[in-house]
């Protein structure tokens, strides 16, 4: 699997540079990746301040800067409109277009960028919002949902969705299962394997959260896909081969350890990475957000200059493989 640094690499190299919005300027850290992005050739750059007086000196010529008060809003405000329609109104539209978030998505959706990093300031829901709205998702798929890249050391785990989907539907887990083997193979993950998660092990339990993903085991052996799955399993005989040849005959997954888990809902994929980076002592980078029209991607408000960065990278790359 490519390793951040092995992406960064690939950026650099490329003739095709991507550009990214960066709506929070007047944060020090996003000012700070940006001119590292830029220094380092591996993508343009666009930031978003309030008011041009905010705009520091310190920044490269190379950045392109927007000053949201000196900003010709009327095109954003109309296209917000006509994508919107009856869900808006002009009043509410020109209030949305005067804020960094929504201003970031609109470039994105205007092709003016190819994806959007927020979150230092702003929450979740309030990076999510603007790209469902505009962005949106794509047709092929029934939502958008996050992943976390557990790593520690040479170990590479794919965690979804840990941070976006309350309960998916069946429908929605074999969704969220392509989406991120396909991700994986993004990274360079030779036949990613994918386990969808649950209390019970093959029937070993009941109940109606043990239905919902053998039922997206089933929608999947429905479909052509290029990579194994197994479930409904739980985590131990997931995560190792032994308990699971065991616990769980003829299960499809061939690796010592899948690439890939999919909890049953967000309580257990929230608890879940947690206590991997605090027990197991693996780093989370993330979330990031997959289904959506472009990349957009979302910064816990307690990252490090690390985090943002190596977030900024993978959403690059992102834009780069779309």
């Amino acid at each position: 699997m490519y390793s951040v640094e092995q992406i960064k690499k690939i950026l650099v190299n490329s003739d095709h540079k991507k550009t990214i919005v960066l709506p929070e300027g007047e944060e020090p850290k996003i000012q700070e990746v940006a001119n590292t992005l830029v220094k380092e050739n591996i993508s343009k750059v666009i930031m978003l301040f309030q008011k041009a007086e905010s705009i520091p000196t310190t920044l490269d010529s190379k950045i392109e800067v927007i000053a949201i008060d000196e900003l010709d809003k009327e095109p954003l405000i109309q296209k917000f409109m006509d994508l919107r329609k009856d869900k808006t109104n002009l009043e509410q539209a020109t209030k949305l277009m005067g804020q960094a978030n929504y201003i970031g998505a609109m470039l994105v959706k205007m092709e003016k960028a190819d994806c959007m990093l927020c979150g230092i300031t702003y929450t979740t829901a309030d990076t999510i919002r603007p790209a469902l709205q505009i962005i949106k998702t794509s047709p092929n798929v029934a939502l958008a949902a996050s992943v976390f890249i557990m790593n520690k050391g040479d170990e590479n785990y794919f965690f979804t969705d840990c941070a976006l989907n309350l309960k998916p539907t069946s429908q929605q887990l074999a969704d969220i299962a392509k989406m991120t083997a396909k991700f994986a193979q993004s990274f360079d993950v030779k036949k990613p394997e994918v386990a969808l998660l649950s209390y019970s092990t093959a029937g070993s339990g009941a109940g109606e959260d043990v239905v919902r993903v053998k039922e997206a085991v089933e929608l999947l052996d429905s479909q052509t896909v290029d990579f194994n799955y197994a479930g409904e399993i739980q985590f131990d005989a997931a995560w190792d081969k032994e308990i699971r040849d065991k616990k769980f005959k003829g299960c499809k997954l061939t690796k010592q350890t899948p690439d890939v888990f999919v909890f049953p809902d967000i309580n257990a994929g929230n608890i879940g990475y947690k206590i991997a980076q605090r027990m197991g002592g693996y780093e989370a980078i993330g979330p990031f957000i997959l289904g959506f029209n472009k990349p957009v991607n979302d910064l816990s408000r307690g990252a490090t200059l690390t985090d943002i960065m190596n977030t900024a990278i993978i959403t690059i790359y992102q834009a780069l493989e779309a």
